[in-house]
């Protein structure tokens, strides 16, 4: 039986994400903190990362601040609260091409990167019809699809034709035609045999799957590319993958996380949140946590 620990990892945030973002159809009406982050999984043998975060280094910058993104911290000082360095990560999965989730591929020189074929041809060939696309492809650095290139060619990306099992008890599933036209997410089992599912941008808050305010239907996110129509058939796939249980998705967006399972907020302003622990394995935050939630 395979079992995994999993943890989310801020590396940054906004503290004024315009809600018609997270929720379409909810123009003008706000803001409230957003959260950047990628998950760490631990298990059967892997250091695995899902998405990578962006470079503040590179041209990701530019995005970085159009987007009012503040307390950035680099892969090393993140990972390092979990006791993890970049180059132990062996395998890493992207769910989508945009910066904030690709563009820190270049911090991780000993993983295996894994994206689905369908994504990195569709984002050049949506950068190769500009302008016509820009509206919907504001996230795509267009420097990130070279080193995603790069990186094919070298055979350090492994395209992806579909869905697959990559290791036992952890399995990548494609999200297309949603957020961005060839997405993937991830399903993770703990040592119960539950299933958690770590969504990339299929959602940005819970209240997606819950409905706004935790009373109401599905709602897709506000910013995409995609079908709306199959953005909402996805959210249901994922939470019938949960089982209804909803603290079971994991949202690298949701500053919710972090009060719903145990947390610590460190001093650079940005918090860790403990999602599971295998058998056997002690906390990673520990030291007296500063914030706790319940799992």
């Amino acid at each position: 039986m395979a079992a995994y620990s999993v943890w989310m990892l801020e590396y940054s945030h906004c503290p004024t994400q315009p809600l018609g973002c997270i929720f379409y159809g909810s123009w003008n009406s706000g803001t409230r903190p957003f959260a950047y982050s990628y998950v760490y999984i631990e298990g059967e043998g892997h250091k695995i990362l899902v998405d990578v975060g962006h470079d503040n280094g590179s041209s990701n910058k530019a995005y970085n601040d159009k987007n009012d993104i503040v307390d950035w911290r680099p892969p090393h000082d993140v990972l390092a609260k979990v006791g993890v360095k970049p180059e132990e990560i062996d395998t890493v999965i992207l769910t989508h091409a945009h910066y904030d989730h690709a563009g820190g591929a270049r911090f991780f020189p000993n993983a295996t990167f894994y994206l689905q074929r369908r994504e990195l041809e569709s984002s050049r060939w949506a950068l190769q019809q500009s302008p016509l696309y820009d509206s919907i492809i504001a996230a795509l650095d267009p420097a990130d699809i070279v080193m995603l290139e790069q990186l094919a060619a070298e055979g350090r990306l492994e395209l992806l034709e579909s869905g697959t099992q990559l290791f036992p008890g952890l399995e990548i599933r494609t999200a297309w035609d949603t957020h961005t036209q060839g997405g993937q997410y991830v399903v993770v089992n703990d040592a119960a045999e539950r299933a958690w599912v770590i969504t990339g941008d299929a959602m940005y808050s819970y209240e997606n799957a819950e409905g706004i305010g935790g009373t109401g239907p599905y709602v897709n996110i506000g910013f995409g590319g995609g079908s709306a129509w199959e953005g909402l058939r996805l959210i249901d796939e994922m939470v019938r993958t949960v089982d209804g249980d909803t603290s079971r998705l994991v949202i690298v967006h949701e500053s919710a996380t972090f009060t719903r399972h145990p947390s610590r907020v460190y001093d650079d302003r940005l918090s860790v949140a403990e999602l599971v622990l295998a058998p056997g394995t002690s906390s990673r935050i520990a030291t007296e946590p500063t914030q706790q939630g319940s799992d």
